[in-house]
């Protein structure tokens, strides 16, 4: 009897071990849920940080619809709308009913001034660079009906690894300027010439 006592016992302990095991476990799985799942408590003071920052972008996008940007130099007005998207993206995490309705109204004055400075700001960037290029025998020209497709004519252009060589020099900035097509030209011929499109945003994407 003895001997069948002692053989019981070590398997009794298991048991009461691996009950132990499955308690903690679940502790664990209790914990992780509650964090995950418990509401957090509100940060009104960020809340209010972010309203305001939504506010003065807000203003600060309505005095450029009213008075134009053009004495801005490009560089600067391209940043200007990357700064208005990241703000806009920040406060999408945000769940607080105030901040919603801010940036819903962000959204819709960013898509209006998109509208809007996009088209001049790739006519800008063609002027900007006429000359220099005209320097080097290439002319620069844009088409499309909002201005979105970039023509560069010149012989130079015939073999393919310049025209690659240029597209890495200038892809930054084309789909900055979100352009839909870059054309190489170096003939008048139906072959002399071959397009890159270029997956940037539209006008009025955010």
């Amino acid at each position: 009897m003895e001997i069948h006592h002692h053989q019981q016992r070590p398997r009794s302990y298991r048991r009461i071990g691996r009950y132990a095991i499955y308690l903690v476990l679940a502790a664990i799985a209790i914990g992780i849920s509650f964090y995950f799942y418990a509401p957090k408590p509100v940060n009104k003071a960020a809340n209010e940080n972010m309203l305001l920052f939504l506010q003065n972008k807000i203003s600060d996008i309505d005095a450029k619809l009213k008075n134009g940007d053009s004495n801005t130099d490009l560089a600067t007005r391209v940043s200007w709308h990357k700064s208005n998207t990241e703000l806009y993206n920040e406060a999408k995490t945000n769940p607080d009913k105030q901040v919603k309705g801010q940036r819903e109204v962000l959204k819709k004055k960013m898509i209006q001034v998109q509208q809007r400075d996009f088209p001049e700001l790739r006519t800008a960037y063609v002027a900007s660079k006429k000359e220099a290029l005209g320097e080097q025998h290439v002319s620069i020209g844009l088409s499309g009906n909002n201005r979105e497709v970039l023509t560069f004519e010149s012989e130079m252009f015939q073999p393919k690894r310049v025209q690659e060589d240029f597209m890495k020099n200038i892809y930054g900035i084309v789909n900055d300027l979100r352009f839909k097509k870059v054309i190489y030209k170096w003939s008048n011929g139906a072959d002399g010439f071959h397009n890159y499109e270029i997956k940037s945003k539209e006008d009025a994407e955010i």
